[in-house]
């Protein structure tokens, strides 16, 4: 039998193999076990932090970066910014626990309590309002001037998960007995907001749906100087507003809600104080136009979720 040299003995290598397995068995559980206990909101597990990248996903990132470093300061937890291609992604990723809280739209809000029984924590307070608004858009050389003159036109929504981009602007057409597919002459998916706008704007399309923060929709996608000039907003006008929508949310995991209380509270309260600081203002503006975060329920997301019945289950 071989032997190996073991503290001045001789120990056979079998018992040498099966002590060496059993340390690397023991180093194995030591380690899952050191993982499982890793606290949340350090180093070694960040808190993450769900955003949808929409048009641009380098600049959400950028923007991303910034956000979480001025709340980490502020909350004392250590954060990780995860950017999605679009809000179905950011859903899969609240589905299989890739991020700890997100940024959803209303819609993606319902989703994701339909899927993942999320929670609602904040939604976003935009010109001083909890709420915001879809409109139509036409040019204003159009000579369109009210819905029933856009009989026959091309007409362009954003995209299938949008609330103010369809889910809104589609329920209420629906509600006047008009079907948008026989309505209309052609219906297109332009995919952001932006893509309406410029649809719009090139002739590409009579009228589109996209999202005001007024409710006199003087403010919205179209006015955005980061997206569309002056001379370009100027061309625009809506012809139809909606009933008022509540804002855009930031929504914990149902595992973040039931299991990590404490550190969501710290990092809602270092939200809500943001939007009263002149520097959490600017970030907050900067990444979604935001002015503020309130308090939230499910409640107040109601009449999203009437019009997502609306137009998905009718």
């Amino acid at each position: 039998m071989s032997q190996f040299l073991w503290n001045d003995g001789l120990v056979p290598i079998r018992e040498v193999k099966m002590s060496l397995r059993k340390v690397f068995v023991v180093l194995m559980i030591l380690g899952f076990a050191l993982s499982a206990l890793a606290q949340e909101g350090t180093l070694a597990k960040p808190l993450r932090i769900g955003f949808n990248g929409g048009d641009s996903p380098g600049i959400i990132r950028i923007k991303a970066n910034a956000f979480t470093a001025f709340l980490e300061e502020h909350c004392g937890l250590i954060l990780q910014p995860v950017i999605a291609g679009s809000y179905s992604e950011l859903i899969r990723l609240i589905v299989e626990d890739e991020v700890d809280f997100a940024w959803l739209s209303p819609q993606g809000l319902i989703t994701a309590e339909d899927t993942a029984a999320a929670q609602v924590l904040l939604k976003a307070v935009r010109a001083g309002q909890p709420y915001y608004w879809s409109v139509i858009l036409v040019r204003k050389d159009s000579g369109l001037r009210e819905l029933s003159d856009l009989k026959d036109k091309r007409f362009a929504f954003t995209h299938l998960g949008s609330t103010s981009g369809y889910v809104i602007p589609k329920s209420s057409i629906l509600g006047l007995g008009i079907v948008p597919e026989e309505f209309f002459s052609e219906v297109i998916f332009a995919g952001g907001h932006r893509d309406v706008v410029n649809m719009i704007l090139d002739g590409r399309v009579d009228a589109g749906a996209t999202f005001a923060d007024h409710p006199r929709g003087t403010v919205g996608s179209w006015t955005s100087e980061e997206f569309h000039s002056k001379e370009e907003s100027r061309q625009l006008r809506p012809i139809f507003i909606s009933d008022r929508i509540p804002g855009d949310t930031f929504t914990a995991t149902r595992r973040m809600a039931d299991e990590n209380a404490e550190k969501m509270t710290k990092v809602v309260e270092a939200l809500k104080a943001m939007g009263e600081t002149r520097a959490g203002k600017i970030i907050l503006t900067d990444l979604y136009n935001i002015d503020s975060l309130v308090d939230a329920e499910s409640e107040d997301y109601l009449p999203v979720r009437e019009a997502f019945d609306r137009v998905f289950k009718r």
